[in-house]
Formats: C-alpha cells, structure tokens, sequence
C-alpha cells in the first residue's frame, strides 16, 4: 500500500511531502520493521516509490517504509532557519511511531539514501546511534566536508550553489555535518550501525565510496562494500536497494 500526501512540521513550520509504503496486509496485530529512504538532489519524497521495487518488497519482508521530502537541503539544518535535519532524525520518527505499529527497537530500523541521500543516511547513522542500527548508502558524496568547502572558497567554483543558500554566504563549517567527524568521533559506548555501500562501477561518485569505505575500515565499523555493472541513476541505486533489504534480513 503506497500513501502519499503531506505532513505538517513543527521543526519545518510548514507542510512538507512524505510518502509511506507499507505492506498489503498491514495491521496492528504485527510489529514492522520501518526503513526511512532519502532522496537525491534533484529528486523528492516519492522517487522511491516510482523507480524502485519498494512496495513488492515491503509486502514480501514485511517493512515500512518512509520517505520524506526535504528539497535541496543536503539534510542539514539551514543557515536561515529550515530545520531539515531536525525534522527527518527526531521529529519524523517520532511522529512515524505515533502513526504505525513499527518497532521502537534500533536493530529494526534503518534509514537508506541515494546520492544526497546517501549522504543523508550516513550522517543519520552516526549522528543518531541510539535510533538506527543499520544504514545503507548508494553512491553517497561530500564525505569530508571541510576539505570540499576549502576547495570552493579556493576556486570560487562548485557544482552545488544550492550550499550558499543552506550553509549562509562564506560558507561557515560545521562538524555536525560532517561524516568524517561524525564517523570518527561516534560514542565508544555505544554500538556502531552496520553499514552497507553500494556503487555503480560506472558512477560518477565511485571515488567517494572507496574513500568512505577506507575511512570506515580505520575505524572498525562493520561495513560491506559492493560494487556493481551502472551508473548514478535509479537502475542501480535498485540493485543497492535489493541487496541491502536481503543482507538486512539477515542482520
């Protein structure tokens, strides 16, 4: 059952986009499992739902799935007062379990994305250890974000002007948003996500995910890497989707 519609936000002080996907047969009398997917830069809240083989595969493993909506927001908290990482790590899960009959249980949940979004999960994961204790990225980028915003003040040039408008004008760094430090100084206390990074051999951001998958193997996170036949589009962040739903399966 796939519903779409909007959700109104405290953190956002507006409406905003969510798509929920949940099996055919949900019902109170179970207890899902509940996965949060997060889209690209160019895309929104329903992109899951159109281009991949979600709904067959909330009904087969019996998993919610939700997908929010936060625009060009690379998951951060805006310089000007957009609440967009707010939103989709504390308030969306609070309101999600409100909802539906999902687990409160870290094992049971993940948070997965896509390009931006994949940027998004993993900064989720680490930012949130007690909420999410699986995350899966497909062909993520920005993965030291100091060293990219030295290089754009370097050279006055970057693919994403977008960055101005979140971050403010001299484009301030932030720790909070960035995965190396996020990564590096997760709690010792507490027990590291398994994490899952799937790329295109053909991707245009396959580069980061080796870099992330060096920088994780120095810090003992558990993580699998695979790579695969395609390039940054939704015919292979499908297949990264299929492989993580069974490895979690597992899990």
């Amino acid at each position: 059952m796939v519903l779409r519609g909007t959700v109104y936000s405290r953190s956002l002080e507006m409406e905003t986009g969510l798509t929920v996907i949940t099996p055919n047969d949900y019902g109170q009398a179970k207890v899902y499992r509940v996965c949060y997917c997060l889209h690209g830069l160019c895309g929104g809240n329903q992109d899951f739902s159109n281009h991949t083989n979600l709904s067959y595969l909330a009904y087969d493993k019996d998993i919610i799935f939700l997908c929010p909506e936060v625009q060009r927001s690379f998951y951060m908290d805006t310089a000007y007062g957009m609440k967009y990482f707010t939103y989709v790590a504390d308030e969306l899960p609070h309101l999600a379990k409100l909802t539906f009959n999902i687990s409160a249980s870290r094992e049971d949940t993940a948070v997965i994305g896509c390009s931006m979004g994949g940027y998004g999960a993993l900064k989720l994961a680490f930012s949130k250890p007690e909420t999410f204790g699986a995350v899966a990225a497909f062909a993520p980028g920005i993965i030291r974000l100091k060293e990219y915003l030295d290089e754009i003040r370097r050279t006055g040039k970057t693919d994403f002007p977008d960055l101005y408008g979140v971050l403010g004008k001299d484009l301030p760094y932030r720790e909070k948003d960035d995965l190396a430090v996020l990564a590096k100084n997760y709690p010792k206390h507490m027990q590291k996500p398994d994490v899952f990074l799937y790329c295109g051999k053909e991707d245009w951001l396959h580069d980061s995910g080796i870099e992330l998958s060096s920088l994780l193997k120095e810090l003992s996170f558990p993580f699998i890497y695979e790579e695969y036949e395609g390039k940054h589009d939704f015919f292979a962040f499908n297949e990264g989707l299929k492989r993580f739903i069974e490895a979690w399966k597992k899990s």
